[in-house]
């Protein structure tokens, strides 16, 4: 019954998409005529893209077996069949290739093929599967094209890859940031975490930040001792910085309660503390009492305290819980200054504890009681309060 209705479903999308097909001067080869979509525009405004690809015959290329899939009803398994044989046939033709891809008159499956087609192009010519990409219309598909072209080229040939992501970079400095990204997210999946290091340190001062943090937060998600160790060992301070916050990003995501323990041992660094406080709001989101409880029974030192105090004010916890890490900064003054805006929330759902708390602690300078007390006493006489 569940397969029926997948097979329903998909009919519906292709019947739902599928547009009736229209003359016009084709990029290649195709078995039918595709719609004229902002696509094909922009292919044929491209084409020298496949002219500039060089391409020996494809041997792997089987004619039978795709039009048996054609004749296929369409379904995902299918579509991804379909595929796998213009990925392949991308390597060494992909005129033809797109050509096929673009002849799927459903929308959705369309898109599915042309995107095989350009990871395809990737491993054969990145630079000219990149420009066809760029040279669509809509941002959001050239964005999604961009990230089909470096997969393909990430996986199988990096250095050309990285070669072709500076060349982008530097053609549209307007898209340089998310391009540098895409190439970035590329070659982490695909392993190359150090090219993804290096390509990252190389960008100016307005992408390299970005890509900084990008490559070493996705190698952290995978690798955090390794990603950590090489962070700590770059000589320039900014770039050792923006390093150490990438790999706080994506360490905190995999194994929060680790990190917290390894930043707090990070020799002393003025942006030691937000980092801190990244990874304790990390750990405090998924488990508070182990986060708090760990707090406690370690002396962390003043660098601990602004880490600390970002996670007091979270407002995804209790107040009494909230107030309890407040408690735990060592400065007086921003322990004082935490618990007033720990208070003033606190205040507004449930004022009898906050008077409570305020009457027993001892953890509040004169003038920060002072003012929690006049917060609850509008609250409690809102008239007088106005």
């Amino acid at each position: 019954m569940a397969c029926s209705a997948l097979v329903g479903i998909l009919c519906f999308f292709a019947g739902r998409f599928t547009a009736k097909p229209t003359s016009h001067d084709q990029v290649g080869t195709a078995n039918s005529t595709p719609s004229r979509s902002t696509t094909n525009v922009a292919s044929e405004a491209n084409s020298s893209a496949f002219e500039n690809t060089a391409h020996a015959p494809s041997p792997s290329w089987d004619e039978q077996r795709w039009r048996q899939a054609k004749a296929r009803p369409p379904s995902i398994a299918n579509t991804t069949a379909l595929a796998e044989l213009l990925e392949k046939l991308a390597t060494t033709d992909p005129k033809r290739s797109m050509s096929l891809a673009q002849a799927e008159p459903n929308l959705m499956l369309r898109d599915i093929l042309m995107q095989a087609v350009l990871r395809g192009w990737g491993q054969l010519s990145p630079a000219d599967a990149a420009h066809w990409a760029l040279a669509l219309p809509k941002q959001s598909d050239r964005e999604t094209g961009l990230i089909s072209v470096f997969a393909g080229a990430a996986a199988t040939n990096p250095d050309e890859a990285i070669r072709t992501g500076k060349r982008l970079a530097d053609e549209n400095p307007g898209e340089a940031v998310s391009c540098g990204v895409h190439l970035i997210d590329a070659l982490c999946n695909a392993g190359n975490f150090l090219a993804a290091t290096q390509f990252a340190s190389s960008g100016d001062e307005g992408t390299r930040s970005f890509w900084m943090g990008q490559a070493y937060s996705k190698w952290a998600s995978f690798q955090p001792q390794e990603a950590a160790q090489m962070a700590v060992s770059i000589a320039d301070p900014s770039l050792r910085t923006q390093a150490l916050h990438g790999v706080v990003g994506g360490w905190s995501m995999a194994d929060p309660a680790t990190l917290v323990q390894y930043v707090t041992h990070l020799p002393a660094d003025p942006d030691k503390g937000s980092m801190v406080g990244q990874a304790l709001q990390r750990w405090a989101k998924l488990d508070p009492i182990a986060a708090s409880t760990w707090i406690n029974n370690n002396e962390g030192g003043p660098e601990m305290d602004p880490g600390i105090a970002s996670v007091a004010t979270m407002e995804a916890l209790k107040p009494d819980v909230a107030a309890s890490w407040a408690e735990s900064i060592a400065n007086p003054k921003l322990r004082s200054e935490t618990l007033v805006n720990v208070l003033r929330t606190w205040a507004t759902t449930d004022l009898t504890a906050t008077r409570k708390y305020l009457a027993s602690t001892k953890d509040l300078t004169a003038e920060d009681r002072a003012e929690i007390e006049s917060v609850i006493s509008g609250l409690s006489n809102p008239s007088t309060s106005q």
